[in-house]
């Protein structure tokens, strides 16, 4: 007898580095709740797939839900999914990694739950047409992947009531179609509605298979869908609606139904991930212009105009920040460095490879609905384990002070990336800038700061609900804000956040002009192209900068100098000559991890790094973080006033946007008239402490 085949596989992921108290919450309202209503309908099979890092966490602090996931498994109503340990976008990794991070996934599930997985979850559902071949490398042999890729193909709803087989380089995988229909149905709308929507599909005749593959936390984390799934009881009538109609509607796992039905026949899937991620992967405006233009054309063409009209990819987010492309190829560099140094000692060289997988996680390369990048703990903690296995692999390598040119985030502009004991140093022809300084022992990147740049949410909060409470719906169509007037604080830079930047301004600007991005630019420096040189002897390193350019309407040569200075610090020497009067300001954008702990110290006068003022006069001033126990220490050869601001950027995440500190932009500040050359130098050094 012919029934209509349904699987429910639910994807739980928290990202590295995310907050104790975050982690909690989710659990109390999502993952344990969900196992629990799961267990009282013993007629249901799932498909679930837990991220490393989530289920780590899970075993380590609530092994009464690691006990649930055993007892489902081990009565075989669960499929555990594999997937990459710690989440990362598996095409965009080295090769080694992806495999390697799949294959420890399904090592440790073997362990814990005795199942080895086949199926695994493809993160954020990034797929790119090579990967066949390392993901069967991995021994896995079939994921599910949203249907908006298969129609991509030109297919159909109705070709979509199974799944299909893909290969490359003869290397075959099986993929099935979770469907987006369901996506937005599931929890959201009426259990009516969704029983209507699997009658529609079992009265297709045959054995079709509907595919609900998506995120557990929507089924109690997202807004208003705790109140929603549990206490008025959703889910539980969901899953009883499923078993009363169980003569026509069968649960099933991705194994079961493919040891028991053939694949529909061969595809060859393009480069995609889901729907949304694609219009938010395009610049501000064409992202803005795409969702608009989508609306019109559905009216005319319907669900169709879906498959006609799509945004970019995922690689397309290095593109827009190149925050995140400076994290990624980074992340290269070390993975590099660490299997070298596994190659050397296995042993030794698997804590470093742990902390590189960590620092592959995905959520901080990226930003859609989600905080992802701009979320300054998720993108610190990717470079606290970049930095821990670079610092491990070095140990292991032996090596010493070394000093590298190349064009490392593939630019079109060179770097020099300095390796010390104590920190990390990435310098650049653009700006004549440093854009990581990453100081080891503490394993933070001081110069972590992300730019305002616009987004095509911004053009919608001017109409957007403050703290908005109502009717369950997805956070893909509801946007609210948790601060009125928040559109006001909406301030774009003209520029990448690097350090080192040289700024000329006309006497008379302010602090508040430049926080607000209201200012005139008096030079062509900030984004100029520096000719740059870089040396070593022994121990000690350098790097120049040097570039004629217009300052003040006159002709002006700036020459900088980078060295070591002490242990653990640097020294910064300049020269400008020509003609120039007006104010001339050296730029360094600093983040501590977005720590309200963090302080600046003036002698006496204590303020936090979050404020907005103005010191006359400084020769010396600190930066104390207690938070990381790191004493920053700056001084000049002769006074310079101090100008400080937060960057704050608008963005959005789950929960609706927000304004969220990235960090604090530090000027230091001379009024000169400048007829022939002077001479400047300052000095950073780093400590410990921060009391």
């Amino acid at each position: 007898m012919s029934k209509l085949h349904l699987i429910l596989a639910f994807h739980n992921h928290q990202p590295v580095g995310n907050f104790e108290h975050v982690l909690e919450e989710c659990y109390g309202k999502a993952y344990l709740p969900f196992l629990e209503t799961l267990l009282d309908h013993p007629q249901l099979k799932v498909a679930l797939h837990y991220s490393g890092n989530l289920l780590f966490w899970i075993q380590e602090k609530h092994p009464e839900a690691f006990d649930i996931l055993k007892t489902l498994v081990d009565t075989g109503r669960a499929e555990l999914l594999s997937g990459g340990l710690y989440e990362p976008i598996l095409p965009v990794l080295p090769e080694k990694d992806r495999v390697l991070q799949v294959s420890e996934m399904s090592k440790r599930i073997r362990k814990s739950f005795g199942q080895s997985p086949k199926g695994m979850w493809l993160a954020e559902r990034v797929w790119e047409p090579q990967m066949p071949e390392f993901i069967a490398k991995a021994g896995i042999e079939y994921v599910p992947i949203d249907d908006y890729h298969f129609k991509l193909t030109g297919l159909q709803e109705a070709d979509l009531f199974g799944y299909y087989l893909t290969e490359d380089q003869g290397r075959k995988l099986c993929v099935f179609p979770g469907s987006e229909r369901l996506r937005y149905l599931i929890p959201f709308r009426a259990v009516d509605e969704i029983m209507a929507y699997f009658k529609e599909a079992y009265m297709r005749g045959g054995n079709p298979l509907l595919t609900m593959a998506d995120d557990g936390e929507k089924f109690g984390v997202w807004p208003n869908t705790y109140k929603h799934v549990y206490e008025n009881r959703w889910l539980d009538s969901f899953f009883s609606e499923i078993e009363k109609n169980s003569d026509w509607i069968k649960t099933t796992t991705f194994s079961e139904y493919r040891s028991e039905f053939r694949p529909l026949g061969r595809t060859y899937l393009p480069t995609a991930s889901y729907r949304e991620m694609g219009v938010w992967s395009l610049p501000a405006n064409e992202g803005l212009q795409c969702e608009r233009t989508l609306e019109e054309l559905e009216k005319i063409v319907g669900e169709k105009a879906k498959q006609l009209l799509r945004g970019g990819f995922w690689r397309s987010f290095m593109v827009k920040y190149p925050e995140s492309n400076h994290i990624h190829k980074r992340m290269f560099m070390v993975s590099r460095k660490v299997h070298a140094a596994v190659k050397k000692d296995t042993k030794k060289g698997r804590n470093a490879l742990l902390e590189l997988w960590k620092g592959q996680c995905n959520d901080a390369y990226w930003h859609g609905i989600f905080g992802g990048l701009y979320l300054p703990h998720l993108r610190s903690a990717l470079f606290r384990h970049l930095i821990a296995a670079e610092s491990l692999a070095a140990d292991i390598l032996k090596t010493r002070t070394t000093v590298l040119r190349d064009d490392f985030d593939s630019d079109g502009f060179d770097d020099v990336l300095v390796n010390t004991k104590h920190y990390t140093l990435v310098a650049t022809e653009k700006g004549g800038s440093i854009s990581e300084l990453s100081i080891c022992r503490q394993t933070v990147n001081i110069l972590d700061v992300v730019s305002r740049r616009p987004e095509a949410y911004h053009a919608k909060l001017a109409c957007a609900v403050y703290s908005g409470q109502g009717e369950t719906r997805t956070i893909h169509d509801v946007l609210t804000v948790k601060e009125e007037g928040l559109s006001e604080h909406i301030v774009y830079d003209s520029y990448r956040r690097t350090s080192l930047i040289d700024r000329f301004f006309p006497v008379g600007t302010t602090v508040q002009e430049l926080a607000r991005s209201s200012h005139k630019e008096s030079g062509d420096f900030v984004d100029g192209v520096y000719e740059m040189q870089s040396g070593q002897k022994g121990g000690a390193f350098s790097v120049s900068f040097s570039r004629e350019g217009v300052a003040g309407g006159c002709g002006l040569r700036i020459e900088k100098t980078i060295r070591p200075e002490g242990a653990g610090g640097i020294r910064v020497d300049y020269a400008l000559t020509g003609t120039y009067s007006g104010l001339y300001a050296v730029e360094m954008n600093m983040s501590l991890l977005g720590s309200p702990h963090a302080l600046i110290k003036r002698g006496a006068k204590t303020l936090t790094i979050r404020s907005t003022a103005v010191h006359e006069d400084v020769r010396h001033f600190s930066v104390r973080d207690k938070h990381l126990g790191l004493v920053i220490d700056f001084k000049f050869n002769d006074g310079v006033a101090l100008w400080h601001y937060p960057v704050e950027t608008v963005s959005l995440s789950e929960e609706g946007a927000e304004r969220l500190y990235q960090g604090t932009c530090l000027l230091f500040v001379r009024n000169i008239d400048l007829q022939g050359r002077k001479r400047m130098w300052f000095t950073v050094k780093f400590g410990q402490g921060g009391r």
